[in-house]
């Protein structure tokens, strides 16, 4: 059996779908007898990576063991002036590697930033015996090129096979820039395997120079929902989150590129109509859409404030009622790899509302399973709602479809036994060598 390490920028009790993928993988390879460790951050939150949390919330142990992995999280630093710095640095690598200089030109002032992308203190102390007593790698998430270029150089230097994910956001070229620095880049190509989860990033991949024999799609999954904890929990969540009898979910953060601000443009479209539609939001980032919704006029402003529910982050038990009780999902968002979110929708056979950018316009087939928008249509996305309240058996036919689409093909288990294929490959040992596959 094998030891692997994970390295992802954050990870569990942080909320996101690189962490659901990669605790599933993590459970799978530990059940299946495999080492695993997982060098990550002390994020809870995407603001941490921005500015320091409250005390009360800076508490994660910096060694535990969590499903059978040890997991080792490095502290966030904030150097002065903080909170700015990290994010003018950040924003400066971005514009410098859109000049149009070559890559070898850029790789090594990319390369002299990249530590501090996010700042993590003691990350070469961790990083390389961590490298030196693993068999292979798996790097997470590229948009924080830290710990993902710091992982692979050490890697590379140490010849430990390394798979890459990189969750490039394809929704938007200004976005999708983020992922395409020539030191990212570099290590695209260099690593082992690289596994995009959508067509459209493999395209990428490929414009980028990655090997076609190096390079695999994987799809995400879901496991079973406990459909008894649900009935058990849904008349407390219900009163304490004072939900309304009907409502549509929003699960993710409550920013302007996951399309919070355009669904809030959509109820306040359906409102001049004389629709009334409530909206639920559970995730991070709601201090962003209370900001947006406070630009609004007096009167529509106060009719939003009333329909659109902020719960914050929410646990797993409280997440699955809310997908249960509701009566759509919309996820009009331009920065998703896949969209999970969407397979925990379709598990429980609630008709789905996605934009026709990235990850989610591959899984929704457009009046099959779900309904497609273009990004940032307010009025597109209100009308797509409103046929969902109102249109007589489309809401059911969707759900039920999404429901067969998820039975039929998104399974972790499925997911698991592709990605162990990939591994194998990647980790196949040279010739006159033995080692146990995966």
């Amino acid at each position: 059996m094998t030891h692997l390490l994970v390295v992802v920028p954050a990870y569990a009790p942080f909320i996101g779908g690189a962490q659901t993928f990669c605790r599933a993988m993590l459970r799978r390879l530990v059940t299946g007898g495999h080492r695993v460790t997982v060098l990550t951050s002390n994020a809870r939150q995407v603001d941490d990576f921005w500015s320091p949390p409250p005390a009360i919330r800076d508490n994660l142990p910096r060694r535990e063991e969590m499903d059978g992995a040890q997991i080792i999280r490095l502290s966030l630093t904030y150097p002065r002036p903080a909170p700015w710095r990290f994010g003018i640095l950040r924003r400066a690598t971005h514009l410098f590697a859109r000049l149009p200089l070559p890559g070898a030109w850029q790789q090594p002032m990319l390369r002299h930033f990249a530590p501090s992308l996010p700042p993590l203190l003691g990350l070469q102390s961790e990083l390389l015996p961590a490298v030196a007593n693993a068999d292979w790698l798996l790097i997470v998430d590229a948009s924080w090129d830290g710990l993902f270029v710091a992982a692979a150089q050490a890697a590379f230097a140490q010849a430990k096979p390394v798979i890459v994910v990189p969750l490039i956001h394809t929704g938007n070229p200004a976005i999708t820039s983020r992922f395409r620095m020539a030191h990212q880049i570099a290590i695209y190509r260099e690593a082992a395997a690289a596994i995009a989860l959508s067509s459209p990033e493999k395209a990428l991949l490929v414009e980028w120079g990655v090997a076609q024999a190096r390079l695999h799609t994987l799809a995400m999954g879901v496991d079973p929902v406990e459909t008894d904890e649900i009935r058990r929990n849904r008349a407390a969540v219900r009163q304490r989150h004072k939900l309304p009898e009907r409502f549509v979910l929003f699960l993710g953060a409550a920013t302007y590129d996951k399309g919070a601000f355009t669904l809030a443009q959509a109820v306040a479209e359906l409102a001049r109509q004389g629709e009334v539609i409530e909206v639920v939001c559970a995730g991070s980032q709601q201090h962003q859409l209370a900001v947006f919704l406070d630009i609004f006029p007096p009167n529509t402003r106060a009719i939003l404030k009333e329909r659109i529910h902020l719960l914050g982050e929410v646990d797993e038990p409280t997440k699955q009622v809310l997908l249960a009780e509701c009566v759509a999902l919309a996820l009009p968002s331009r920065v998703d790899s896949f969209g999970i979110v969407l397979l925990e929708a379709w598990q429980q056979a609630k008709p789905v509302v996605a934009a026709t950018v990235g990850g989610p316009a591959t899984l929704v087939t457009h009046e099959k399973n779900g309904l497609l928008v273009p990004f940032g249509n307010s009025a597109a996305l209100a009308a797509a709602l409103q046929r969902l309240l109102t249109e007589p058996g489309l809401a059911p036919r969707l759900g039920g479809a999404g429901h067969q689409t998820v039975i039929d093909q998104y399974t972790w288990d499925n997911s698991y036994d592709a990605f162990s294929r990939i591994a194998a490959d990647a980790c196949r040992p040279s010739p006159g060598t033995t080692d146990e596959r995966l």
